[in-house]
């Protein structure tokens, strides 16, 4: 990447230089975007949680040490951003859900029931493929396959062992296979 080296960023941030953040964000923030879209949340919703990210890292920002790469601290701040989408989320369905059953017809349920109309497109389908894996599939698969980091690189991120994450991209692709088939 052009420009000074993360790490030397993070720094400068840390001492309130807003200039060397907006570098940071700038060079990252389609790489975060497309981390959430992966996760099959909305355009909108990806660019918000994006945003969330980078709210987390500049709050974190005189804590960071570069210990490890920069990007891994990111892709952790990331996560725990989309868990608390999906925790939010969740609650979310199931007040939507029992508003649903107290007002709910025939033709709601038949609705229901038919679910989402399928993409012809084979990247939509692989996009929704993923976002129904359960997290811990998910998660690999999102920074393994999407983000091309190395094994070790995504345990260190999700906090569990590189022959775990090996194991469970396994699964995933597994999974995904039947999926898809």
């Amino acid at each position: 990447m052009n420009g000074r080296p993360d790490a030397e960023l993070m720094a400068l941030s840390a001492h309130g230089r807003t200039d060397a953040f907006a570098e940071l964000v700038v060079r990252y923030q389609n790489i975060l975007l497309n981390f959430f879209l992966r996760r099959g949340v909305s355009y909108d919703d990806g660019q918000d949680l994006a945003q969330q990210t980078f709210l987390r890292l500049w709050n974190y920002r005189k804590k960071y040490t570069p210990q490890a790469k920069f990007t891994t601290f990111l892709f952790l701040l990331a996560g725990q951003v989309s868990v608390d989408f999906y925790r939010a989320e969740s609650r979310r369905h199931g007040l939507e859900e029992g508003l649903a059953r107290e007002a709910e017809t025939a033709a709601d349920t038949t609705s229901k029931a038919g679910g989402a109309p399928a993409d012809s497109a084979a990247g939509a389908d692989v996009r929704r493929a993923v976002a129904r894996l359960p997290p811990g599939l998910r998660d690999v698969v999102e920074l393994g396959v999407f983000q091309d980091l190395p094994y070790a690189e995504v345990g260190e991120i999700l906090g569990i062992p590189t022959g775990t994450v090996k194991s469970r991209m396994f699964n995933a692709l597994r999974k995904l296979k039947e999926m898809l088939a």
